[in-house]
């Protein structure tokens, strides 16, 4: 690990003369070395993004450079995030993904991030899609029946992440019977433990696992997120007639500070996947990577490459992730607070 964080800082220090030469002659890459930084593991669904994308961004960057990926574990990326920040330079060579556990207040609070997502300088990326609540039909009826043995809601590790809080909501105010089991690794083994039985409900949103699900006829959507577009919160249409929670709990949250609650929870809903540089990267480098980027988008091999990662993840453009950060950055800590006692009282404490 020293060694490749040796040689990460050598790449870095030997392209620091970059800036005077584009100011003079326009953003250049040419013979270049770009550093992506990735905090979590090799092969999942952020790496698989990444490296995606990079491939494809740097084939549109100006010089075309090549690309480095270093995948750094720990704390849900934060590890890795709060070291890219403190040495990386705003020079256009290094630049990293930023995915929910690394903007979400709550988990940076958790984890003692050490950097300001205000102050990235974000190029572009994936919005999160709509998650889906799965039940198995033969539990339908029991949760909404509190005499009834509780419907199991299975978690992926220990912490609720952005669909789970559907769940939430829908004990607290629609009057679920649900139980909360968490620990599973992954979303394969949640999907694996949903199809034996072990539990009876959890959230999806990669189209695999929609189209498996529901190919099985086992499995009724009870909610779903929803996808903000144009500043209005819509249903993804695969998971057909399925309410979206908002509009299941409108007007039964008569306390301000649960509602400011149940909103954040419905912004980090819609954290994706974001590519982003150092904080004070000049405006030029920031502008020739939005141009990449979009240009990337509309490269037929890119989109037929993404499609068999998944087909229909929602895009995210620079000013839709600044609006995001924005919001996220000015939730209260009481505000947060309010949503820990909400866990507490649900036996899904985060702190734990």
């Amino acid at each position: 690990m020293r060694r490749v964080f040796v040689s990460l800082v050598a790449v870095l220090a030997s392209v620091a003369a970059l800036r005077p030469a584009a100011a003079a002659d326009g953003v250049s890459f040419a013979g270049k070395t770009v550093t992506m930084t990735i905090g979590f593991g090799a092969g999942g669904s952020v790496d698989l993004y990444g490296r995606t994308l990079g491939q494809y961004l740097m084939r549109h960057l100006p010089g075309q450079p090549s690309l480095v990926v270093f995948n750094q574990l720990g704390a849900g990326g934060v590890v890795a995030l709060n070291g890219w920040v403190a040495r990386a330079e705003p020079n256009g060579l290094a630049i990293t993904l930023v995915a929910e556990s690394q903007a979400d207040p709550e988990a940076m609070r958790r984890t003692q991030a050490k950097y300001d997502t205000t102050a990235l300088s974000y190029v572009g990326g994936e919005t999160a899609y709509s998650q889906g609540l799965f039940i198995n039909k033969a539990a339908v009826a029991r949760l909404a029946d509190k005499s009834a043995q509780p419907v199991i809601m299975g978690l992926v590790g220990s912490t609720l992440r952005s669909g789970n809080y559907q769940v939430l909501w829908g004990a607290e105010f629609l009057g679920w019977n649900i139980k909360w089991v968490r620990g599973y690794p992954s979303t394969a083994e949640l999907r694996q433990a949903l199809e034996r039985g072990e539990i009876d409900m959890s959230t999806f949103g990669a189209s695999r696992d929609i189209t498996g699900l529901l190919a099985s006829g086992n499995y009724q959507i009870v909610s779903q997120g929803g996808t903000v577009k144009d500043g209005k919160r819509v249903p993804r249409a695969s998971f057909g007639q399925a309410p979206i929670m908002a509009d299941l709990v409108r007007g039964k949250i008569k306390d301000p500070l649960t509602q400011e609650a149940f909103d954040y929870t419905e912004n980090v809903a819609q954290i994706g996947i974001w590519l982003a540089l150092p904080p004070k990267t000049p405006g030029d480098i920031v502008a020739a990577y939005v141009k990449a980027f979009d240009a990337t988008l509309a490269d037929p091999d890119y989109r037929a490459d993404f499609a068999k990662i998944d087909p229909d993840s929602p895009v995210a453009s620079q000013k839709d992730i600044a609006d995001l950060v924005s919001k996220l950055a000015k939730v209260s800590p009481a505000t947060l607070d309010k949503l820990q006692a909400v866990m507490k009282q649900q036996n899904v404490d985060t702190a734990n």
